[in-house]
């Protein structure tokens, strides 16, 4: 018996040795790494049409502030993320959306966030809402990091 008792404690140290930690879940509401100047080159998938926002410390809103030609519907001042929240291995928030003819319509929905390349790159995927509204993703690098 004290012989399978060792051979099971030997067991569980060993796994957790060898539990998975890339993947470390967000300390408590930490957005930390969030806190940041993030930009795409290429907003709506137009070259050259720029969209930048920030997450100051202390908030739990992305803020546009510099917008392309194309906007799609954005403006500088847009609160383009809300609500953020850690979550699992990364961050959920509402997302604003824009539709309709020159986008003039928009709304928030739901989206999933998660930093890649030691937090340099942040990709913000916002689910399917149904056929009209496909997921879309995008992809930000980060341009300063705000304290």
């Amino acid at each position: 018996m004290f012989k399978s008792l060792l051979i099971i404690i030997a067991a569980c140290i060993t796994l957790s040795a060898c539990s998975k930690k890339s993947n470390v879940t967000p300390s408590g509401g930490d957005l930390g790494p969030l806190y940041s100047t993030w930009s795409t080159p290429a907003f709506g998938g137009v070259n050259n049409n720029a969209l930048t926002f920030a997450v100051s410390s202390g908030t739990t809103t992305a803020t546009i502030t510099q917008v392309g030609s194309s906007p799609f519907g954005f403006a500088v001042g847009d609160q383009i993320f809300t609500n953020l929240k850690a979550s699992g291995t990364g961050y959920t928030g509402m997302g604003k959306y824009t539709y309709g003819s020159n986008s003039q319509n928009s709304g928030m929905r739901a989206v999933n966030i998660t930093l890649q390349n030691n937090n340099t790159q942040l990709t913000a995927d916002y689910p399917a809402l149904n056929s009209s509204f496909p997921e879309i993703i995008y992809v930000y690098q980060r341009v300063t990091v705000l304290f």
